[in-house]
C-alpha cells in the first residue's frame, strides 16, 4: 500500500461529515429551492433516505475489494484496459471536483469579503494551504479534522439559534404547492449533490483501521450532515422566504448578516464564512488526496508525494480557467454537475457491483463441476 498510516474510526467519521457539508453550507439551500420553492424543506427531508441508499451503494462497492481504493477496484472488476479507462474518468472527476471547490472559495471571498483582491491571490493562498496539508499526510488531515469539527458545529448552531426569532411559518405556505415531479426531481437532486459526492470516501476507506462499526459510524455522521443541511435550508425559508433563498447563491452568509441581538450581538457573518471555509477546506483536501493517490495507484508508483506539487499546480490552473466569472459557474456548471454526479456516483457503482456479482456467479458455476467430478 502507498500509505502506511491509518485513520481511526472517529477521524474517518469526522472527515465524512465535513465532506458532506463542505461547500454545501452556502449553496445547498439555493440549489434545492430552485425547483421546489417553499416545499424545498420537504424535498430535503425526503432526500435523506435516498442519500443513505447512495452511501450504502458506495460502501457495497468498497466491500467488493476492502483493501483497495476505487481506482484499484475498477481494473479488478472490468479488466486492465477498461478498468484503467474508467479509473482515468474518475481521476478527472476528482480533479474537477477539487478545482470547483477551490474556485468556489475564490469567488466567494472576492465577491463578498475581499472585493478588491485579485481572485488568483485568494486561489493561490488556498492551494498553498492544501499543499501543506497534503505533504503532512492523511493521518495529520484526520487529526486536524477532529480539532476543527467542534468549531464548525458550533458555528452552525449559533446561526440556527439566533435566527429563530426572525422565523415566520407563513413563509412556508402554501404547503405542497409544488408539482409532484418537481418535488421528486428536487429530492433526487438534493440526495445526489450532497450524498453522491461522497464517492470520494472510497479512496480513503482502505486506510481506515478495521472495525465492525465503520459502516454504522459513517452512516450516522453523514446523516448528521444531512440534518444540518436540511435545518439550514428550513431556517433560510423561514427567515427570508423561498424567493430570496432561490436567487441568493450565498444565502447562509446573507442569513448571518441578519442576526442582531439587542444591537450588541451582530455582524457575525465572518464566523459563518470561517465555518464554511473550514468545511470546504477538508472536502477539497479529501478530493485532492483522492486525485493524487489515485494517480499514483493507476501508474503503480511507489510513493504519491512526488505528485503533490505538480498536482497542486494543475489544480490552481484548473480553478482559474474553470469559468470566466461566477455567473457562468452558477448557470452552466452547477446544472451539468448534477448529471455528472448521478453518473459517477450512482450509475457506474451500480454497474460495477452488478458486474462483480455476475463474474462471481460464473466462477462458482465453473468450480462446481470440477468439484463434483472429484
Amino acid at each position: 500500500m502507498l500509505i502506511q498510516e491509518k485513520l481511526t474510526i472517529r477521524q474517518f467519521a469526522v472527515l465524512a461529515l465535513l465532506s458532506m457539508i463542505g461547500d454545501m453550507i452556502l449553496i445547498y439551500p439555493t440549489m434545492i429551492t430552485y425547483s421546489s420553492h417553499q416545499d424545498a424543506w420537504i424535498c430535503s427531508i425526503l432526500s435523506q433516505p435516498i442519500g443513505l441508499c447512495i452511501l450504502w451503494l458506495i460502501y457495497k462497492l468498497h466491500q467488493t475489494y476492502p483493501n483497495l481504493s476505487l481506482i484499484e477496484i475498477c481494473p479488478k472488476i472490468l479488466g486492465v484496459w477498461m478498468g484503467s479507462i474508467l479509473s482515468v474518468a474518475y481521476l478527472f472527476y476528482f480533479l474537477m471536483g477539487t478545482s470547483i471547490c477551490i474556485r468556489e472559495v475564490g469567488d466567494f471571498m472576492t465577491t463578498q469579503i475581499y472585493l478588491s483582491t485579485p481572485i488568483r491571490a485568494i486561489l493561490l493562498l488556498f492551494v498553498a494551504a492544501l499543499t501543506w496539508g497534503m505533504l503532512k499526510g492523511l493521518e495529520s488531515i484526520g487529526k486536524s479534522a477532529e480539532i476543527w469539527i467542534p468549531f464548525v458545529i458550533v458555528g452552525l448552531l449559533i446561526l440556527f439559534i439566533f435566527l429563530l426569532p426572525q422565523a415566520e411559518l407563513s413563509r412556508l405556505k402554501p404547503f405542497l404547492n409544488t408539482p409532484f415531479f418537481s418535488m421528486v426531481s428536487s429530492s433526487f437532486r438534493g440526495a445526489t449533490i450532497s450524498y453522491g459526492e461522497l464517492i470520494i470516501l472510497s479512496m480513503i476507506l482502505p486506510y481506515v483501521k478495521h472495525d465492525s462499526h465503520v459502516r454504522r459510524d459513517m452512516m450516522l455522521s453523514v446523516l448528521l450532515g444531512g440534518a444540518l443541511l436540511t435545518s439550514l435550508l428550513l431556517i433560510a425559508l423561514l427567515v427570508v422566504g423561498p424567493l430570496l433563498t432561490q436567487h441568493n447563491i450565498y444565502i447562509s452568509y446573507i442569513l448571518a448578516q441578519k442576526i442582531n441581538v439587542g444591537n450588541f450581538f451582530q455582524r457575525i457573518e465572518a464566523l459563518t464564512a470561517i465555518t464554511w471555509l473550514i468545511s470546504t477546506y477538508f472536502k477539497t483536501i479529501i478530493y485532492a488526496f483522492g486525485f493524487v493517490i489515485g494517480t499514483a495507484q493507476l501508474f503503480r508508483l511507489k510513493s504519491y508525494k512526488p505528485l503533490i506539487l505538480p498536482s497542486m499546480m494543475l489544480l490552481f490552473a484548473m480553478s482559474v480557467v474553470l469559468a470566466p466569472n461566477i455567473i457562468f459557474y452558477t448557470i452552466t456548471i452547477t446544472i451539468a454537475w448534477f448529471d455528472w454526479d448521478f453518473t459517477a456516483c450512482i450509475i457506474i457503482p451500480s454497474l460495477l457491483i452488478l458486474i462483480h456479482r455476475v463474474k462471481n456467479s460464473f466462477k462458482k458455476r465453473r468450480t462446481r463441476p470440477s468439484a463434483d467430478a472429484k
